[in-house]
C-alpha cells in the first residue's frame, strides 16, 4: 500500500510564489521549509508593493521619467487665471501651494531661445580681467559681484546634510527638504501626503544677511519658498512669504533683476526672459557703462593708454555719482521701461526710474536700508561734497572692517571732538561706525518662521549721534 501512495504523490504539483514544485512523499518539504517559502513569498509581495509605491511617490524616480507625483484625490487644484498659477489646497486647511506648472508635472528646463532685443554692449566682469587683473581679482569678492551666481553645490550657503537640510513650518503637514543629487540641487516640498521638487538655478543675494534662490520654468523666472539666513545658519521662509504655505509662483520682475544682474533680455510681462542672455552679478559695467566699445577699441589700439568709451564715476558731479549708486541703493522705485538696464553713468536717475507710492508691501523686502536717502540726511553729507565712494571702495570687499571705515571718518573728524573720547581713548579709532551708524532690526523687513517672526538687522546710513546706539556700544565694550 505504501508503494502505491509514493507513486501517486510523485506527480503532485504545488504552486507557490510563482515557483512550480514537484515532490514525492519521501522528498516533500518539512514544516520549517514551508514556513521559509511562505516568508520569502510574503517578502516578494511586499517588495513588489513597495516598488509600486515608490514608482508613484519617489520624486527622484519620477523625475527620471519626466513626471511628477500625481495629486491625491483629497487635495483640490484650480487655476488662478489672474495670477497665472495653479493653487493646491486641502478643504479643511488654510495651507496652500502656488506653482506655475500643473500638479503632477515638472518645471520646464530653461528655455533655449534667441534674444528679442540686442544687448547694448554688456559683457560681464570677466571681459575686464585681461587688462585690469588686480581690480578684477578683488572685485569678484565683493557683494556686487556675488549678488547673483549659479546655484551650484559649492556656492549655496545652506546645508544639504541630513539633520540640517529641513525647514519645518507651523503646520506639521507642510515642510521642505533641501536635496542634492550629483551636482543638482532641489527644494523638495511635502504638502500633506503629496510632494514635488523645484530645482535651484540661481542664487540671489550676497549672503551678507541671507541668500534666496530662483528657478527657471521655461523662459519664466520665479523665487523659491526657502531662503538661507546667514545668522544662525538656518533655512527660513523667503521675505514676504506666509509660513505654512508653499509658494513657488512669485514672479521675478525686471525691476528685481535690475539690481541683481548686469543684463538680461526681457521678453514680455511679467517675468519672461531669454535665459542664456543673462549676465549674472553686478559687474563693473553697471558703474562704468557697457564695455563692448571700450574693449573692442583698446584691443584694436593697444598703444592707446587713455581710456576710451568708458565712464569714470569719480569724475562726475556728486549728484551724478549718487545717481549711479542710486540705481539700487534707494527704495520705492521701479524702472520706467520694463526692459530695464537703460541707465548709464551721467544720466539722471529720474529719467529711468519712477517712485512707487502707496505700496506698503514693497517695503517688506531686503531693500529697506535706502542708503542714498538716509545718507543725504546726515550733516556729514550736507556740509561737504562727500558721496558713497568717500567711504566705500567698490573694487574691494571691505565688509565688516570697522577700523578701516573709522579711519575714513577721521580724515575729516578729530578724535578728541568725540563725546566719548575721554572714556574710550584710542579705541575710538577702531569703531566710529556702530555708534553713529547703528545696525537695527526694521519692521519693514519681516520674515515669518514656524517659531514666529524675525526681523533681520540692517545698517542705517544716516550718520548722527545716536544715544541708544552709544549705550549699546559701551555695554558691549565693557564685557
Amino acid at each position: 500500500m505504501r508503494r502505491y501512495l509514493t507513486i501517486a504523490l510523485i506527480g503532485l504539483i504545488v504552486v507557490t510564489g510563482g515557483w512550480i514544485l514537484f515532490f514525492s512523499e519521501s522528498e516533500g518539504p518539512g514544516a520549517a521549509e514551508m514556513a521559509q517559502m511562505r516568508q520569502r513569498d510574503a517578502k516578494r509581495r511586499a517588495d513588489a508593493q513597495e516598488a509600486e509605491r515608490r514608482s508613484k511617490s519617489d520624486l527622484a524616480l519620477l523625475s527620471e521619467q519626466g513626471r511628477g507625483q500625481e495629486l491625491p484625490d483629497y487635495l483640490i487644484s484650480e487655476i488662478d487665471r489672474e495670477g497665472n498659477f495653479w493653487f493646491v489646497g486641502k478643504p479643511d486647511s488654510v495651507a496652500g501651494v502656488q506653482i506655475p506648472f500643473a500638479p503632477g508635472t515638472l518645471p520646464l528646463p530653461p528655455a533655449d531661445t534667441e534674444s528679442l532685443s540686442q544687448n547694448p554692449g554688456f559683457l560681464g566682469a570677466e571681459a575686464c580681467r585681461s587688462c585690469h587683473e588686480d581690480k578684477y581679482k578683488s572685485f569678484i569678492e565683493t557683494a556686487h559681484h556675488r549678488t547673483t551666481r549659479l546655484a551650484i553645490p559649492e556656492q549655496v550657503a545652506g546645508s544639504f546634510e541630513k539633520g540640517s537640510n529641513r525647514m519645518n513650518t507651523s503646520d506639521p503637514n507642510v515642510f521642505f527638504t533641501m536635496k542634492q543629487r550629483g551636482d543638482d540641487l532641489y527644494q523638495s516640498v511635502n504638502f500633506f501626503d503629496w510632494g514635488f521638487e523645484v530645482p535651484f538655478h540661481i542664487i540671489i543675494g550676497s549672503s551678507k544677511m541671507a541668500e534666496s534662490y530662483l528657478y527657471w520654468h521655461g523662459d519664466q523666472l520665479f523665487q523659491m519658498n526657502c531662503t538661507h539666513l546667514t545668522e544662525g545658519d538656518e533655512w527660513i521662509n523667503s521675505p514676504g512669504f506666509i509660513d505654512g504655505d508653499a509658494i513657488y509662483a512669485r514672479p521675478i520682475r525686471s525691476g528685481c533683476l535690475d539690481c541683481h544682474v548686469t543684463y538680461v533680455d526681457y521678453r514680455k510681462p511679467a517675468n519672461h526672459y531669454t535665459p542664456k542672455s543673462m549676465i549674472l552679478g553686478i559687474s563693473c559695467e553697471r558703474c562704468h557703462g557697457p564695455g563692448q566699445q571700450h574693449v573692442d577699441y583698446h584691443f584694436a589700439h593697444p598703444e592707446v593708454k587713455k581710456s576710451r568709451y568708458m565712464q569714470v564715476p569719480s569724475k562726475l558731479s556728486r549728484q551724478a555719482q549718487m545717481d549711479v549708486c542710486g540705481q539700487c541703493h534707494t527704495t520705492k522705485k521701479a524702472p520706467i521701461d520694463e526692459q530695464a538696464f537703460q541707465f548709464r553713468p551721467g544720466d539722471k536717475l529720474s529719467d529711468h526710474y519712477e517712485p512707487i507710492e502707496g505700496k506698503e508691501d514693497s517695503l517688506n523686502s531686503v531693500h529697506t536700508s535706502n542708503q542714498v536717502g538716509r545718507l543725504s540726511l546726515s550733516q556729514c553729507f550736507q556740509k561737504s561734497e562727500m558721496g558713497c565712494v568717500e567711504c566705500h571702495n567698490p573694487h574691494r570687499n571691505e565688509r565688516g572692517n570697522m577700523s578701516l571705515f573709522s579711519q575714513r571718518c577721521l580724515e575729516c573728524h578729530q578724535q578728541e571732538h568725540c563725546g566719548m573720547a575721554e572714556q574710550l581713548g584710542d579705541r575710538l579709532a577702531e569703531n566710529c561706525i556702530d555708534c553713529h551708524m547703528p545696525v537695527r532690526a526694521s519692521e519693514n523687513l519681516k520674515v515669518e518662521t514656524g517659531q514666529g517672526n524675525i526681523f533681520p538687522p540692517l545698517r542705517d546710513h544716516y550718520i548722527r549721534v545716536d544715544q541708544e546706539a552709544t549705550k549699546q556700544f559701551l555695554k558691549e565694550e565693557s564685557k
